[in-house]
C-alpha cells in the first residue's frame, strides 16, 4: 500500500541518521536499535516524553530494539520523529 510506504518513509527518513534501523519486512512498524543498547530504559524515556513505543523484549529475547508503529496520521508520526530525535542526543 502506497499510503503505508509514505508513512514508513516519513518515519524512517526522520530517524535513520540517529538510529540503526533494520529493513522493514512489510509490516506497519519499524524496529530500531535503542541508543545505549537498553530498550527498556529507552522506552521509559520515550514515554516520559509522551511517545508510546514498545520494548523489543516483548517480541524477542533481546532488549536492544524497540517497536514503533507508523500506522498513524502524518502529524503524529512527525511528533514521534521529533521526540525520537530529541531523546537520541
Amino acid at each position: 500500500n502506497s499510503l503505508y510506504k509514505e508513512k514508513r518513509d516519513l518515519l524512517l527518513n526522520g530517524i535513520k541518521d540517529l538510529y540503526e534501523v533494520p529493513p522493514s519486512g512489510g509490516a506497519f512498524y519499524l524496529f530500531p536499535k535503542a541508543p545505549g543498547g537498553n530498550a527498556s530504559e529507552f522506552v521509559e524515556k520515550a514515554i516520559k516524553n509522551k511517545l508510546l513505543i514498545i520494548p523489543g523484549k516483548t517480541f524477542s529475547q533481546k532488549d536492544t530494539n524497540f517497536r514503533i508503529s507508523f500506522a498513524a496520521k502524518n502529524e503524529v508520526i512527525l511528533k514521534g520523529v521529533e521526540v525520537l530525535r530529541n531523546i537520541a542526543k
